[in-house]
Order: structure tokens, then sequence, then C-alpha cells
């Protein structure tokens, strides 16, 4: 059964328009759909309104989940389009249903902090602050209620349930990241996010399997089979189908490396391979141990994270006072070249006396005086210096205020239109 789900994706903006991705296939274990079009900002940034509608709102990125209503108008044509184009309509990854009403759930939480944020883009080999938990990589639809069950997406945030992908595609996520981490110890360029965008290709869909948590009280789960035709599954929901989807597998792992401990592996193997062979039991058992040893390469990369993040973020800083420097730069030459001027025409210089009297402080009504006209362009005044610095500092003040939206909304698409 090929599960309709979908991948929100708000890049630098997922409001923009959508190029062809079709032209880019990655050798995967997961199933390819045909071309799709993606967001030319499609994965890491928030959206930004028109200045000319509203010049004084900022979208920043998200900090909670919301359903689909709590999206852009844009956002969620393009996830619609997704869906329809992947799956034919809109309806949930587990059920297969669109009977009910369906909302955007995450795999990477949209609660993460920015610490988290940093580790992962920091294991996964992409660019500083480029990480945007509305990547369409990362987002899908699901359920909210089905007969009198729980819904599937409050327990899937809860920790109840997680997607775990095929044997060769855990392999492949595990030796992506254990190579990621290796080139940041050893100060190597990594291989950036346009990379993680073909590695992991929008247009494919990965099998996962749906594996519930021992003791967590998971409903029954109805899907729909067609025509109208519901099927009943129970707990350890051993004959629920493979669940297609276009989530990226280090999101899905990602999601699942919290839920499952080691000493979850032995009692999942027993209660879902119950009526199974061993072989199966044997596979399961292989998963859940590469899914354990993936997640623990994102913890014992911790701290260095936090390292590569400082030292990130002191390169911002020293970018900017440069920048600075060199605006400031500016001005002075600009300030030479008019005092060279009025030198060579003619203007007399002020001797020592008069260069002493305006080092002194001026009266509190001093700098309201208008200068006289014998008097410009002979120096800078005190009051030209006073009112120079005070709009210096205005135009300083509203460049920070643009950096630090900029940083602050983690800027950059997973999904640009060049790349996708």
């Amino acid at each position: 059964m090929s599960i309709g789900t979908y991948s929100l994706a708000s890049g630098r903006d997922p409001e923009s328009s959508y190029a062809n991705s079709s032209t880019y296939e990655i050798n995967d274990r997961s199933t390819p759909s045909p071309g799709l079009q993606e967001s030319s900002h499609d994965e890491y940034t928030p959206t930004r309104v028109s200045t000319r509608e509203s010049a004084s709102i900022i979208f920043t990125t998200p900090t909670h989940r919301s359903a689909s209503a709590g999206l852009s108008s844009k956002t969620r044509k393009a996830l619609e389009k997704l869906y329809d184009h992947n799956y034919g309509a809109r309806h949930c990854l587990v059920t297969s249903s669109a009977a009910y009403l369906v909302t955007v759930a995450h795999a990477v939480q949209r609660a993460s902090k920015s610490d988290l944020l940093t580790l992962y883009e920091y294991c996964l080999g992409l660019d500083s602050r480029s990480f945007h938990v509305d990547s369409r990589r990362n987002m899908f639809y699901r359920m909210t209620h089905f007969l009198l069950s729980p819904h599937l997406h409050s327990i899937f945030d809860a920790g109840h349930w997680f997607l775990l992908p095929d044997t060769g595609t855990l392999r492949k996520v595990h030796d992506y990241v254990k190579d990621a981490v290796a080139s940041r110890a050893n100060s190597q360029s990594s291989k950036g996010t346009k990379h993680f965008w073909l590695e992991w290709n929008l247009n494919n869909k990965t099998p996962y399997t749906f594996i519930p948590l021992p003791g967590t009280g998971c409903p029954r789960i109805s899907c729909e089979i067609g025509g109208g035709v519901w099927e009943d599954h129970s707990y350890p929901y051993q004959g629920l189908p493979l669940l297609e989807c276009h989530i990226a597998p280090p999101f899905a792992i990602i999601n699942a490396g919290p839920k499952c401990t080691r000493d979850h592996i032995n009692q999942i193997v027993c209660e879902y391979c119950s009526q199974q062979t061993s072989e199966f039991r044997k596979e399961l058992e292989e998963r859940l141990t590469l899914l354990c040893n993936t997640w623990a390469l994102f913890e014992d990369a911790k701290k260095d994270a936090k390292v590569w993040e400082v030292e990130k973020r002191g390169k911002r800083k020293r970018d900017r006072d440069d920048e600075d420097i060199e605006n400031l730069s500016r001005g002075s030459k600009r300030t030479t070249r008019s005092q060279a001027r009025s030198a060579h025409d003619g203007t007399p210089k002020s001797d020592l006396p008069s260069n002493q009297a305006r080092d002194k402080p001026s009266p509190p009504g001093a700098r309201k005086r208008k200068l006289s006209s014998s008097l410009r362009g002979a120096a800078l005044t005190d009051d030209a210096v006073f009112h120079l610095e005070k709009r210096q500092k205005r135009v300083d003040l509203r460049t920070r205020v643009r950096r630090w939206v900029t940083e602050s909304s983690r800027a950059s698409s997973l999904d640009p239109e060049p790349y996708a």
C-alpha cells in the first residue's frame, strides 16, 4: 500500500516559485517518483511576506507544531501540490484515508531547541544555521482522529511509535553521518547542504515500518484499503503494510533515535515478531541496532557541535566587524577628500589657539548654532561630528536588526531551485 504523505517545505521562502527537479536521481533503495517541482527556497528558511503588503511583519522560524491551517496560503498550496503529485491526493500516512481531517506532522519536531538543530546540522554535514523544521523532507500528513481512538499525531509526538527504514537505508544513513562527523573532526570542509539535497531527493519514497513502543497503549488502527473498505490492525500491528513516504531517512532516524533505546530492542523484537520467522526477527533486530548505532553518533558529537557553533558564530561576528570597519573607512575617506578640496580651494586654516578652543567642551546650546558661511568646508565642527556620529549609529542599528532577523531565522533552504 502506497501511503500518501506530505512534507512541508519552508526554506528561505516556501511561497516562492517551483522549478522542475526531475533531473536529479539518487541511487537509493527508495522508490523514485516522477519529477516534482520544488520551491526555490524550500527547506530551511521562514516565510517572509511581501514588503509591499506589510513592511512591518516578519515571519520567523516556527517553534511549535501547527496544523496546515497555521501555514501561509502559498505554503499550504506547495504542500498540497507535492502531496497530489507524489500520492494522488491528501491522506493520512498510516491509515491511507482522506475521510477525516489530516494535519501536518514533523519528523524533527518543530519545538526542537537551537542547540539540537545545530547538532543535526553538524552531523548531517549541513551548512551552519541552515536547517529549518518546515521542510518538505521533514513533514507529512497524518489523521487527527480515527473512530474513537486517540489520534496518531499526538501519540507520535508523545514518542509512542516511530518510522523505521529498511536495512539498506539505515546503513546508508549511518555511513553518511559517520563520514560527516569525521570530516568535521578532521577540520575538513563538509559536503554541504547541496549534497544533502541530492543525496535525499524529494522525489524518492522510502518504505518505512510502523514500530510501536512496548507498553505505550497504541490504539487500534483502521486502514482504508479502497472502495470504502476498512481493515483493522491492533498492537503490535504486524499486518500493517509498509508505509511509503518521501521523508528524508536521516530525519526519520533523528525522530526515532531518542524513542528507541537499546533496552527496547529485545522487547520490540519479541512482541512485534511473535508470529514471524527467525529470519525476520534477526533482520528487525539488526535494523533496530543500526538505528541505535546511528543515533549514538549524534549523541557523541554534542560537545564538538557546540564548539563548531561557537567558531561559526565568531566568524560571523568577525565578518560583521570587518564590514563595519569598511563602512567607517569609506566615511573617513569621504571626509578626507572634502578637507583636501577645501584646502585646495584656498580656505584658510585655523590657527593653533582656535584649534585649542574647538577642543574645549561646548556649552549646551552650542550644537544648535548654525555654522557661518565663512567657516563652511574648513573642518568638521563639534556640531557636525555629533550629527555624523548620531546618523552613523542609527544606520548601524538598522543593519544590526536586519542581521539579527536573518540569523534568528536560520536562513537557507534545503530545496533551492537550482539544486532540487
